[in-house]
């Protein structure tokens, strides 16, 4: 988990690898059908959980962008 940047911005592993992606909250939200409210507050927030169709939606989309892309990966346990 990092600050983004310098921007004083925490980030999950989840933000941090939508950063590796270059992807923004919103273009990741178009493309998974998830509200851009909960992909920047898994992104981050510290213990932000989603109900498990969520995270299913969000791992999906992930796996195209990256097939190693993996619940743990993404969500690790705190």
């Amino acid at each position: 988990m990092r600050w983004k940047h310098g921007l004083g911005k925490y980030r999950t592993p989840f933000g941090e690898w939508l950063d590796d992606m270059n992807k923004t909250s919103v273009e990741f939200a178009e493309e998974s059908g998830v509200h851009r409210n909960t992909i920047d507050a898994l992104a981050g927030q510290k213990g932000y959980g989603a109900r498990r169709t969520t995270l299913d939606k969000i791992l999906k989309t992930a796996k195209q962008l990256d097939p190693g892309a993996t619940y743990e990966k993404l969500f690790p346990p705190t």
